[in-house]
């Protein structure tokens, strides 16, 4: 794309054209009216000699151009915010930049309520994008810019990234009120033998290992009759059966607030698991970044008095 008319404003328009694929949605957000969004959408097809959006059925879809466009229009957006925030230092109120972290939903649960709540007074024209976690692409989507940071359990995070600690949790073990299988006394034999649901973010094993690893080294296994991407799904499932979960105590907390749900401790000590945020050193003094970890500490702080952050 070039040309003397080219600006931030235009990729905003088209990361929102590509994310959204309908012309009015795309205007609705970022404020502008539906006539001036085609406008736009009219002038990016002739820039890129191609329709970008193609109407299939009462739908529009992108086409091979417009996908193969998405990630590096949203990295340039990060760029050209970032030469605008940094230039002349980071001013939260005025800044319209889009944040984007990688989470997995234990953390967004328990993490962006707070910390959009911050955002909202400090910087209400700032955007939250969270995504998924992509373990084994990790170092990659961070060496590109493609993201700004991470709160995760990562034991072995990549070379080039910077890590704090943040608080600590612990495993303990989910079930249905009334459960029948976590009657009486839990012996680990017992245990084992239950019917648990594990889960693996992204197919990574690294909450599953917690107990998985310590078990193997007393030389057990225990059962798994479900593996789960994510948390999100777990309670649903097990207040409707009599399956087993083994998942951090703060969303465990969360789920037996809103569920007919219980927890118990699991019949051996399993190792704390040190919550880590994670950014690139390429980013480490840039004000915006700064800015961003700072709002990450103070939630923490919150929610964990006493715990990292210092």
């Amino acid at each position: 794309m070039a040309g003397p008319d080219y600006s931030l404003k235009d990729l905003r328009a088209l990361d929102a054209l590509l994310r959204d694929r309908h012309v009015s949605q795309a205007a609705n957000r970022l404020g502008m009216s539906q006539p001036a969004m085609s406008m736009t959408l009219k002038r990016l097809r002739a820039v890129f000699d191609d329709p970008l959006l193609i109407r299939q059925g009462n739908k529009h879809v992108l086409t091979d151009v417009a996908r193969g466009l998405h990630e590096r229009v949203q990295i340039l957006i990060r760029e050209m915010e970032g030469l605008v925030d940094d230039s002349g230092g980071f001013d939260p109120l005025r800044s319209r930049r889009t944040f984007t972290l990688i989470l997995t939903d234990y953390i967004d649960a328990i993490l962006i309520p707070s910390l959009q709540q911050r955002f909202r007074d400090l910087a209400p024209e700032v955007r939250l994008r969270i995504v998924g976690p992509d373990p084994f692409r990790l170092a990659r989507v961070f060496g590109e810019g493609s993201v700004d940071l991470t709160v995760s359990y990562f034991p072995d995070a990549p070379g080039d990234l910077i890590s704090r600690r943040m608080f600590s949790d612990r495993m303990v073990c989910l079930a249905r009120h009334g459960n029948p299988a976590i009657s009486g006394e839990l012996t680990l034999a017992r245990f084992c033998n239950l019917d648990h649901v594990a889960i693996e973010p992204a197919e990574a094993t690294m909450y599953r290992a917690v107990l998985d690893e310590s078990l193997a080294k007393l030389n057990l296994v225990r059962r798994v009759a479900i593996s789960k991407p994510d948390f999100v799904g777990v309670p649903f499932l097990l207040e409707r059966s009599d399956l087993v979960a083994t998942m951090p105590e703060r969303l465990a907390r969360l789920f037996t607030a809103k569920f007919d749900l219980v927890t118990f401790s699991p019949p051996m000590d399993l190792p704390p698991l040190d919550i880590q945020m994670m950014w690139h050193k390429s980013t480490h003094l840039s004000p915006a970044h700064v800015w961003l970890r700072d709002q990450v500490i103070q939630v923490c702080r919150q929610q964990s008095p006493g715990t990292d952050g210092d």
